[in-house]
């Protein structure tokens, strides 16, 4: 009966997972698919997104399928996270600041037999949620343009990961059913219009996405000394060439604001694509109390179709760039083996940087350029300790400071500070006691 108790509450979280998602605030998801998550859950976000070489039996690593086969065999593990974020913009002549947040992913990981695991979940990859204004000039009258848009991408996704016979390889795949909505709104005041709110026109846009996603993942853990392990890991994502649905909404307004005209165009089938991605890296574990390790990714953006009746001024040409990550981090924990509440504590660090996969069009100046993205991650992981069976769990307290800098110096300037908390429950659901 408990064990029922607790798959429905994971349920209800999953639907939940799907129709909630953490918020963003930024310009710069006007344009592609929006801003980019790049699916680093638990631990891992507070180590810099680090993961390909990352093999722990304490949460799932959804980055490398490979890592599953690390699950203990006796063990269930559920994680689930949530964000907090405060975002300051600027254009250098004047600032904004703004607040998001949400429910982050839900993964799980179960072991099938000894060194198989199945993990499945909610993971986010990309957001959409800005609001912003340009003020033009015609015939000596100003008025203002006015944007906004919401939604994003997310996928849900199983996996497994085996570790072969070949001593300390394991091989592993997600597949990933990615899904979502991204919604654009434009608003036009009447020129000369006071604040009596009248438009002349309104148009709101929407394309809806449905792919299927794989990943291909390996890992290679060798001994280095009796202290030191050292694993490789590898991830491959094959180009996706999918189909998406556009409608456009567009309405004309009297001068006293009452609908005058109204058109809805539909697209369907048409193309939308997402990259070809590659990804490598490695972790070096010390004594099981150090981990350091590192990441570098690349997104072969350049060709990718994207819908021309998104509107986003751009061509095939200068729409999108390829895409360079990397991530380097590190945990300590004093003693593992110790009791004390103090010595399990794991601290955590990182960097990352990155290049924007899409470009923006100034409108001062005209140039359509990106924005190079750094980031900084503090973490704390918080033990909890189950009496009965023995295993400890974790709550993680991550903190994160990213700055994003164009490349032409008149557009946006961000510095985005966030704060994360995730629950890693680690369970003893597969051992039955023995009564004499």
């Amino acid at each position: 009966m408990l064990k029922r108790k607790k798959l429905l509450l994971l349920a209800i979280a999953a639907v939940i997972a799907c129709s909630l998602g953490a918020q963003t605030n930024s310009p710069y998801s006007r344009y592609g698919y929006g801003v980019l998550k790049d699916q680093a859950v638990g631990p891992s976000k507070a180590m810099g997104g680090i993961g390909y070489g990352l093999r722990n039996s304490q949460s799932a690593n959804p980055l490398n399928p490979a890592s599953y086969s690390r699950v203990d065999s006796l063990t269930f593990l559920f994680d689930i996270g949530v964000n907090a974020n405060y975002s300051k913009l600027s254009d250098g002549t004047s600032s904004e600041t703004r607040y998001g947040g949400g429910l982050d992913y839900i993964t799980m990981l179960v072991p099938l037999k000894r060194g198989l695991g199945l993990s499945f979940g909610v993971i986010p990859f990309s957001s959409v949620g800005y609001k912003f204004g340009t003020t033009e000039t015609t015939n000596s009258v100003s008025y203002t343009k006015s944007f906004s848009g919401s939604g994003g991408l997310s996928q849900v996704y199983g996996g497994l990961g085996w570790q072969t016979p070949l001593k300390g390889f394991s091989i592993g795949a997600n597949a990933s059913f990615l899904f979502g909505s991204i919604d654009h709104t434009r608003s036009l005041p009447s020129v000369g219009s006071s604040s009596n709110n009248s438009y002349t026109s309104a148009d709101y846009t929407e394309l809806s996405v449905k792919a299927a996603k794989f990943d291909i993942g390996v890992q290679y853990e060798f001994a280095v000394s009796k202290k030191d392990i050292l694993t490789i890991g590898a991830v491959y994502s094959p180009k996706i060439s999918s189909k998406a649905d556009y409608q456009n909404m567009h309405y004309e307004f009297t001068g006293a604001g009452t609908l005058a005209t109204g058109d809805t165009i539909n697209h369907n089938g048409i193309d939308a694509g997402l990259p070809e991605s590659y990804g490598a890296g490695f972790t070096w574990k010390r004594n099981e109390r150090l981990v350091v390790g590192a990441d570098i990714t690349y997104q072969k953006w350049d060709g990718v179709k994207y819908p021309s009746y998104m509107g986003d001024g751009l061509t095939n040409d200068n729409r999108f760039n390829n895409r360079w990550r990397y991530n380097v981090g590190a945990e300590y924990m004093i003693d593992p083996y110790d009791r004390s509440f103090f010595k399990k504590i794991k601290f955590r660090g990182g960097l990352n940087y990155s290049n924007s996969y899409l470009n923006a069009t100034d409108a001062s100046t005209g140039k359509t350029e990106g924005y190079k993205e750094y980031g900084a991650t503090l973490g704390f992981g918080f033990p909890i300790r189950d009496n009965l069976g023995g295993r400890v769990s974790y709550i993680n307290l991550n903190f994160e400071y990213k700055k994003i800098k164009p490349e032409v110096k008149t557009m946006i300037d961000e510095q985005y500070f966030g704060v994360s908390l995730n629950v890693n429950i680690n369970e003893f659901w597969f051992f039955r006691k023995k009564i004499e």
